[in-house]
């Protein structure tokens, strides 16, 4: 191959998804300079890094799942779509309520309203199904367009998570900020497990200070900021998603946590003894990680467990049994339960 189709075959594939940046100019590189003058090649390269550079700051149109309802039922709607899948909602000022989720495509918000709206058939009279709509800006790059509408979140009494992206809280005496850096994974706290497991991993450091938090699918890294400023020595935080463990480790640089917490795949083995362990994931996952515990997890005298609905209790109050754990305590908030249980033995 000639170092004109090399430089083809390597934009090619990088314009088409099929090569990553660094590995077609890597590519592109490794050409023998012999087949190809020198500034020729600095020109091409330059070129191709101005392409791709460009792919990069392509917009992705915003696509909108906007539902309006009742105040009475926003609570209920809003369960019903973090169930579906949602990964975060904007509820919008106003008359009655609006909630909007923010999606990639069409096609991706359709079928979470689908999933939601079988939830609310079985749960709502007919008429009190709301209705959805789909909207699309092709000027609004929605990966940015959603940070524009979150607000700080007392998770607790004391703790107000806030993004760094908008004005800080004015803070009343004996409150602390956490601040974090909007990111495509779960965490800004405005959901009701987040702040139910914030409220209780709290209370466990403020009783029994000095211990140790392990935060399976930590997300943003919420709470592992909350176990460490509520007395915990150290937190550990596991997520299959590098987006966010990137995150994680962001927002506890922002913090001044980085010292404290760690943020590793899931995939990483979990070494060291915690006195507590909260898995806050959706139910499926939720019951396979429960099915398969690291034995760090395993050896933890207290687990905190949340991400499911009041009508999946039995199924994750089962799991909770067979990882070696017995039920102490439930919360609720809405129709969301959390779940405090005690090693066996």
């Amino acid at each position: 191959m000639g170092a004109d189709d090399a430089l083809l075959t390597a934009q090619d594939h990088a314009l088409r998804g099929g090569t990553e940046p660094n590995t077609a100019v890597q590519r592109l590189s490794e050409v023998k300079r012999h087949e190809w003058p020198r500034h020729a090649l600095s020109d091409s390269l330059s070129a191709l890094t101005r392409s791709l550079a460009s792919r990069t700051r392509l917009t992705m149109p915003t696509v909108r799942l906007v539902i309006s309802t009742t105040k009475k039922l926003a609570s209920q709607v809003s369960d019903a779509l973090f169930a579906a899948g949602a990964g975060g909602l904007e509820e919008r000022p106003g008359r009655g309520a609006t909630l909007v989720a923010y999606g990639e495509s069409k096609a991706e918000l359709d079928a979470l309203w689908k999933r939601a709206e079988r939830v609310l058939v079985g749960a709502l009279a007919k008429k009190d199904v709301p209705v959805a709509r789909l909207e699309v800006d092709e000027a609004e790059d929605w990966r940015t367009a959603w940070t524009e509408h979150l607000r700080p979140v007392a998770l607790t009494r004391r703790l107000i998570l806030a993004p760094k992206t908008g004005t800080p809280p004015a803070l009343r005496k004996g409150q602390q900020l956490i601040s974090y850096q909007p990111a495509l994974a779960f965490g800004d706290g405005d959901h009701a497990t987040t702040r139910m497991a914030a409220r209780a991993i709290e209370a466990h450091y403020q009783r029994a200070p000095g211990g140790a938090l392990l935060d399976i699918g930590a997300g943003t890294g919420v709470l592992s900021f909350v176990a460490v400023l509520s007395g915990a020595v150290r937190a550990l935080g596991t997520d299959i998603s590098a987006e966010a463990v990137e995150a994680a480790q962001q927002n506890a640089e922002l913090n001044g946590l980085s010292r404290r917490t760690r943020f590793v795949n899931a995939s990483a083995p979990v070494r060291g003894n915690f006195d507590l362990c909260v898995v806050n994931i959706e139910l499926r996952p939720l019951l396979l990680v429960l099915g398969s515990l690291p034995a760090a997890a395993r050896r933890a005298p207290r687990l905190l467990v949340t991400g499911f609905l009041d009508s999946q209790l039995g199924e994750v109050r089962a799991a909770v049994g067979a990882a070696g754990f017995r039920l102490v305590s439930r919360k609720a908030e809405g129709a969301w339960r959390l779940l405090t249980a005690e090693k066996i033995g």
